[in-house]
Formats: C-alpha cells, structure tokens, sequence
C-alpha cells in the first residue's frame, strides 16, 4: 500500500519524462494498482483461504517487486502500465487482500483497534517512502528509485510472510465464495458503497502532489511534502478510528469519516490555490481518508462473519475496480483541462 499511496512522487516525473503524454493517462499507472488488486480480490481471497498463507504472500511480494524492477527498464507510458500498473496490481493483490482480513480474524473485543494498526502500515510506508522516492529521484533518477522500491518490497514480503496465519480453515467447501452472502441486498448495498468511496480514495493521493507542483507553482520537493503530510495524517487517523468504530460501531465510524472528506474537498480544496491551504487539505484528507480502506473489513465481519472474510473481502474489494477505474482517469483530465 505504500507504494501505490506514494505514486503522486512518480507522477510529477513522469509529467516531466513524459511532456507529450496527458496527465489523464499517465494517472492510469497508480489508478491500475489498486484497480488490478482489487479485481483480482476474489481470487486472491480465495487462494488465502485453500493454500497456505505465507505461501500466497511470498508470492505476491516477489510478483509486485518485480513488476516495480521491471518498470524500471521501460520507457514509454505503456510499458510502465504494463509493469508498474497491471504487474504490480497482480502481486499487491495476493499481498494484501488476505493480510487485510488477519486482524478480524483473530480479535474480538478490540477489532477496530487491531485492524487499524495493521492498515497504518499502507500510510506509514507511503509516508517514508514519499520522501525517499523523491530523494532517490533526485540522486539516482527515476529508474533506480523504482529498482530500490521493488528489492524493498520483495526483502519485506519474504522477511514477514512466515508469520502471516489465518484462524479459520476451509473444509469441505467450493466455490470462490460464499453465494448466499454476495447475493443478498446487505452485501450489493453494501458493494455499491464501496464503488463511490474507492472512487474518491486515491484521488487525493494521485492528484494532491502534482496540483501542488503544476497550480500552486511549488518544488517537486513540496510535491512529496504534500504526498507526506496525506500519509502521515493517515497513519494518525487510523490510529483513532479504530477505538472509535470499537465504541460506535464501523458504520458510523465510516460515516463520520465520509462527511468529513467530502467537506474537505468543497470547503478547503477546491475554492483556493495556495499552498497552505493544499497542505490543510492533504492533512483534513489524510486524516479522514485513512480510516476508509481500515473500515471495510470490520464492517464486512459484522455483517457476515469472519468464517469466509477472505473470499467475501475479495469480492467485494471488486468494487474498488470500478470506482478507481473511473474517478482518476476523470481526475486527470480535469488537472489537465482546469
């Protein structure tokens, strides 16, 4: 998560390396990160659920670092679609979809608060590796700052996937999940929701850093500054909207959180150009944005259990497909045209 919160740094290059190629579709690149983790979520959960999970983790972490490596020897937007877009989505999927359920899976009491800690990891990564990336850049270039992040990813992915366990085994069962849960009104309520909130998720991310350096007329490096200050207030968020779904529930948690973005972005993004208040907005957004992604899993397990969550995540992490798929693209040609 780390590397896909991060992706705004390698947009600003990109803009540079790439002059003649639209902002629109050189989005694309992060927008298939996510997209690509998501749609292949059933199966990812699914895989989680019938071979042994650290297995499925290694896996993943060496398909997504190589993708980043590989990325590293392209040059045209195309290839890096195709290697750090649609690649990595591959490998962060059988990453991350099955470690997201771990927490549900084995607390009770204190869910919210578990599954919150273990997301902030997608924030803190991203936080570090915001400034990292942009110094790399700088020292090295591009090509060898994707070449660290995909060594980095594989290093970690191996060093941590023996620990990864599930509580829950699948016996006796087919299928990629559970019929009767996705086809009940709880579940396709709850899928179209997660449709709009994938949506507007990683659009900040995307868009903040590069609309601070091409509207608001400041350094690449306040670029990753932004990119920083979304992830570090994120890793803060997730850290109070844990105790807090555990007190009120996730629902009213995600409300909460939802209302608040959405002030965000028509109070205080959208009416000014300045740098202090992109920064306010990074901060607002990082903040209420963190808790989104940490939501879904709790609000899953209190509406269907934890007994299959891998493979009910996973299906509806689909949704995310979707959402991401449309809003970034959109998003770019709007920093383009406006």
């Amino acid at each position: 998560m780390g590397s896909s919160n991060s992706y705004g740094v390698y947009l600003q290059e990109y803009q540079q390396v790439f002059p003649t190629t639209s902002t629109s579709l050189l989005s694309w690149i992060g927008s298939l990160q996510f997209a690509v983790i998501s749609l292949l979520g059933m199966f990812s959960g699914a895989a989680g659920e019938r071979y042994p999970l650290p297995l499925v983790i290694a896996a993943g972490s060496v398909v997504a670092g190589g993708a980043f490596i590989a990325a590293s020897f392209c040059h045209t937007p195309v290839g890096l679609l195709l290697t750090q877009g649609v690649l990595f989505g591959v490998g962060g999927s059988f990453m991350m979809i099955p470690a997201m359920c771990l927490p549900a899976q084995w607390m009770e009491r204190h869910r919210g608060l578990a599954t919150c800690l273990a997301t902030t990891g997608g924030s803190l990564g991203g936080l570090w590796m915001s400034l990292a990336t942009r110094a790399l850049i700088a020292r090295a270039g591009w090509q060898w700052s994707l070449r660290a992040n995909g060594i980095i990813i594989i290093a970690v992915g191996l060093l941590v996937s023996p620990l990864m366990r599930t509580r829950t085994q699948l016996v006796g069962r087919r299928g990629l999940a559970d019929v009767r849960v996705v086809g009940s009104l709880r579940f396709a309520l709850l899928f179209l929701a997660s449709v709009f909130v994938a949506g507007g998720y990683f659009a900040p991310y995307e868009f903040l850093p590069p609309f601070a350096v091409g509207q608001v007329k400041v350094s690449k490096t306040w670029g990753a500054n932004v990119s920083s200050v979304l992830n570090g207030c994120g890793t803060v968020s997730r850290l109070v909207a844990g105790p807090l779904a555990d007190v009120v529930g996730p629902m009213w948690a995600l409300v909460a959180c939802l209302v608040a973005s959405l002030v965000a972005v028509f109070a205080l993004w959208l009416p000014f150009v300045s740098l202090k208040m992109t920064l306010v907005t990074a901060a607002v957004l990082g903040f209420t944005g963190g808790s989104l992604i940490s939501m879904t899993p709790l609000i899953t397990a209190q509406l269907f259990g934890v007994d299959r969550l891998l493979s009910i995540l996973g299906v509806l992490y689909l949704a995310s497909t979707v959402g991401t798929m449309v809003c970034s693209p959109v998003g770019g040609l709007l920093l383009d045209k406006y």
